[in-house]
Order: structure tokens, then C-alpha cells, then sequence
């Protein structure tokens, strides 16, 4: 399988190895580019979630930023960034409630996550 069980030196510490794992098999010997696939729209999509965040952040549209980090909490934990995914809750929870307490720390922490589990996923496209 000419190197499509690499992970990448970086990514065990950054992305939980079971659900990469976990999508390794299921793409399986049918479908051996699914993780990349899946990494991919990842890596597409995610941007723009993180911009709704701090948009509606800055703007004070709650409905965008709970709506931005619910999406960007699940992605992140279908392609093994769980702390990003960690991150999304806590401002996903805070939004719920109305709120933009607190949420103002999380956001460099999110951009940090971001940047981890990019790269980490990058190491993983090879």
C-alpha cells in the first residue's frame, strides 16, 4: 500500500488515531481514498466555518456563530481533531444560551486547534 497507512510524524498528537483509523477501514480496498477525501473537504470547508465564527462573533449574530461552531464541533470530530471539536462546543454552548460571554477567550484557542489539526491532517495527505 505504498505509504497510505502514514499518519504523518505530528498527527497522533494532535488527531485522535481511531477515527483515522476508523476511516481508513471503511473506505476499505473499495474505496482507499475516502480518509483523503474526507480529509480534503475538510480541510475546504473549515475556513469558512471559522470565518461565520468570527463574523458573528463580531457582529453579534448569534444565530451564525452557534450555527458556525455546531457545524465546525462535528466535522472536527468526524476527521479525529477533537480538540477543535472541544473548542466548537464550548462556543456552540455559550451561543445557545444567547450569550457572547467568554466566547471572545475561545477564539484564539480555536484558531490554535485550527492550525494543529491542519497541519496535522496535511501530514496525513501526504
Amino acid at each position: 500500500m505504498n505509504g497510505s497507512n502514514q499518519t504523518g510524524a505530528d498527527a497522533s498528537g494532535v488527531l485522535d488515531m481511531q477515527v483515522i483509523e476508523g476511516l481508513r477501514e471503511l473506505g476499505g480496498e473499495d474505496e482507499p481514498g475516502l480518509l483523503l477525501e474526507v480529509i480534503g473537504m475538510f480541510l475546504e470547508d473549515a475556513p469558512t466555518r471559522i470565518r461565520e465564527i468570527e463574523q458573528g462573533f463580531a457582529s453579534g449574530d448569534i444565530k451564525l456563530l452557534e450555527r458556525a461552531a455546531h457545524s465546525l464541533k462535528s466535522a472536527s470530530a468526524n476527521v479525529g481533531a477533537m480538540q477543535l471539536s472541544s473548542v466548537c462546543k464550548r462556543i456552540e454552548e455559550i451561543a445557545r444560551q444567547q450569550k457572547r460571554d467568554g466566547i471572545a477567550e475561545l477564539l484564539p484557542e480555536s484558531s490554535k486547534a485550527w492550525n494543529e489539526a491542519s497541519n496535522a491532517l496535511r501530514s496525513i495527505q501526504g
